[in-house]
């Protein structure tokens, strides 16, 4: 995948922080933004484009999706990202996700990375002492705005709830002598269950994280403002995740049947041993994922909705607007920055000032868009 493929849309974003090997020459303190498509080439019959994101304009970057097929806790599809400053001093990485596990019962959970991490702040943590050895976390910084509400369930003698994180986390650590600031962000999703019989409860938890995003520069810290711009600029793309989700419902659809035929068999024979008790697990297994798969389908189908009402909640959850030019065309941007312009080089500028003027800032016409009603 070339970076003369992906151009397919520019931003230029006033008022960041400048990073090396992003300003544009014509306009101090701006960061050049460029479209990047996350190209699934193996889900499906034909390649499909699952995911999209904004990063500097002028870095290098390979982009795509790994599948990782058989696993029973670890995310199937993962989105690979590696976007790097032409002078080699800033990185961004958007790594694949991983689940954990761990049970009252010892032992591994499936084929779960061990662990009980109960949020993204701690999931991270973890994730830093294995990754970044040494580095000093300086601080995390939730968005409960990406997340959805806890969900319970109760069953005869079983509980369940699930719960979704979202947050980033600032550290510095040390690269052959150099000073490194690095802002990591994740979106997690954890549930804990319990079910018991025979005299003996089964507690479990079972986590996943959809990947850590960073951003990290050794000339000084990370903008915390441009990386949130950034973040909130990920997207499914809707025909991809259409295809996920038929996929998802079916399975869960005979994981559902097959578990009632199970539930109906020890009903009628009482056997509440421990084989039973462990079947259970495995059907509270299929049940989690059926309300993972529930949760995403959820999140990804306010992007679907025809009401007006239900587009103008979406964009405040997903924090853009929606403007429209002369010509009456509408285009979502980021609503981090309170006016936007469309430049005639097609590209857009988003800018805190009230004031801006493209022909005398940038050299370049440009028209002042509205924001949609």
């Amino acid at each position: 995948m070339t970076a003369s493929t992906l151009h397919r849309a520019t931003l230029v974003l006033l008022g960041a922080t400048a990073l090396a090997g992003s300003a544009l020459a014509t306009a101090p303190g701006a960061l050049h933004v460029q479209r990047v498509e996350m190209v699934d080439q193996r889900g499906f019959e034909r390649p499909m484009t699952a995911a999209t994101m904004l990063v500097p304009a002028q870095w290098r970057y390979e982009a795509g999706v790994q599948w990782r097929i058989g696993t029973q806790c670890h995310p199937t599809q993962n989105f690979r990202l590696r976007a790097q400053a032409p002078d080699g001093s800033a990185q961004i990485e958007l790594g694949p996700g991983e689940g954990w596990g761990a049970s009252s019962l010892g032992g591994q959970v499936q084929d779960c990375m061990p662990g009980a991490f109960a949020d993204g702040r701690e999931y991270l943590a973890g994730w830093v002492q294995r990754y970044r050895p040494g580095a000093r976390i300086q601080g995390w910084h939730p968005r409960p705005d990406k997340v959805g509400p806890p969900q319970q369930m109760n069953g005869p003698g079983s509980s369940m709830q699930a719960r979704q994180d979202a947050g980033r986390m600032t550290i510095i650590w040390s690269d052959q002598g150099r000073e490194v600031h690095e802002i990591l962000s994740v979106y997690t999703q954890v549930i804990d269950s319990q079910s018991g019989g025979a005299g003996m409860m089964i507690r479990s938890r079972q986590g996943k994280a959809f990947g850590v995003l960073s951003w990290r520069s050794n000339k000084g810290p990370v903008d915390a403002r441009t990386f949130d711009t950034l973040w909130d600029t990920f997207r499914y793309d809707p025909n991809w995740q259409a295809r996920i989700s038929a996929g998802n419902a079916a399975m869960a659809r005979e994981n559902i049947a097959t578990g009632n035929k199970i539930m109906q068999i020890q009903a009628q024979t009482s056997r509440d041993t421990l084989n039973a008790i462990a079947q259970r697990g495995e059907n509270a297994r299929r049940t989690r994922e059926e309300i993972a798969d529930g949760q995403m389908r959820g999140y990804q189908a306010r992007d679907a909705s025809t009401d007006r009402m239900q587009r103008d909640n979406v964009r405040t959850i997903r924090e853009v607007d929606l403007f429209r030019g002369s010509d009456g065309r509408t285009v979502e941007l980021p609503h981090h920055y309170p006016h936007a312009w469309k430049l005639k080089d097609g590209s857009f500028v988003l800018t805190d000032s009230a004031s801006f003027d493209p022909q005398r800032d940038l050299g370049l016409a440009g028209e002042r868009l509205q924001r949609a009603k």
